[in-house]
Order: structure tokens, then C-alpha cells, then sequence
């Protein structure tokens, strides 16, 4: 009896949202997420994420990208900002990161200039709201030495 009791007055937590673009898939303009995704295709424009987001190899991200992680094992060429940044071995970052740590594996690519950035700083940036420069880049840049492992 008590088992009955507990299934109706306690349904099971919602399962978190994933998202999947496969290969193939071409999307272009504001694509806004609440949680992980997965991305085998090639984007154009502005994704964002409450959570995770992962380019697997083939897949293309180019624009402006705000999430939790971003792994990549694709390539991305734009604006980043998140939380950390993981690069796999055949991961291709081109652009501004704005992140509180990065994550480069052997074979892995990172061209272009790192923010380094306290978590607090880093969620403080909302949705559509970028600190940028007289010149359009990111502000506070500090450039640093990427290791390889």
C-alpha cells in the first residue's frame, strides 16, 4: 500500500531535455536551449544553453555560442562564452572564449584569444548582453599559454 501511496503523491523527477542536430542538418539564426545538446550538423547564428553543449567531428558551429561546457570535437569559429571549454583531438576552437577553465587534448586547436574569467563574471553575462570593446572584441583580454596534454 504504502508503494501506491509514494508512486501517486511523489511522481519521478522529469527526465533533464537533450537535443541532437544531426549530421546534415543545417540550422541558421537564434536557437535558444534549456538543456544538453548534440550537434553533428552545421549552425549559423546564436545557440544558447542553460546547459552542455558538444560539437562531435563533422559537426560546424559558426557565431556566437553562451552555455554551461562546450566541448568540441568538430569545429567552432566565432564568440564563446561558458563556463569551461574542453578541445578533442581533432577540435578546432577560432574565436574570443570568454571561460573560467580550458581543457585542450593532444591534437587539439585553439586559434585566437582567451578571457579568463571568475564563474561569477562569466553567468553575470546575460543572454544578448556581451561586454565588447570600442573595436567590437571582448573586454578584459588576457592573453595566456595554452597546454597541450
Amino acid at each position: 500500500m504504502m508503494m501506491f501511496v509514494k508512486k501517486l503523491f511523489f511522481p519521478p523527477k522529469k527526465s533533464p531535455s537533450f537535443s541532437f542536430i544531426s549530421r546534415g542538418t543545417q540550422l541558421t539564426g537564434n536557437i535558444e536551449l534549456t538543456g544538453d545538446v548534440l550537434i553533428g550538423g552545421d549552425i549559423q547564428g546564436q545557440l544558447l544553453s542553460e546547459a552542455n553543449i558538444t560539437i562531435e567531428q563533422g559537426g560546424t558551429i559558426q557565431g556566437e555560442v553562451k552555455c554551461h561546457e562546450f566541448v568540441v570535437d568538430g569545429h567552432f569559429k566565432g564568440r564563446l562564452i561558458c563556463e569551461r571549454l574542453v578541445i578533442h583531438s581533432n577540435g578546432v576552437v577560432d574565436g574570443e572564449v570568454a571561460s573560467t577553465s580550458m581543457q585542450i587534448f593532444e591534437g587539439g586547436q585553439f586559434i585566437g584569444m582567451r578571457i579568463k574569467e571568475d564563474a561569477p563574471t562569466i553567468y553575470s553575462h546575460a543572454i544578448g548582453h556581451t561586454p565588447v570593446t570600442a573595436n567590437g572584441n571582448l573586454s578584459h583580454v588576457q592573453n595566456d599559454v595554452i597546454e597541450s596534454r
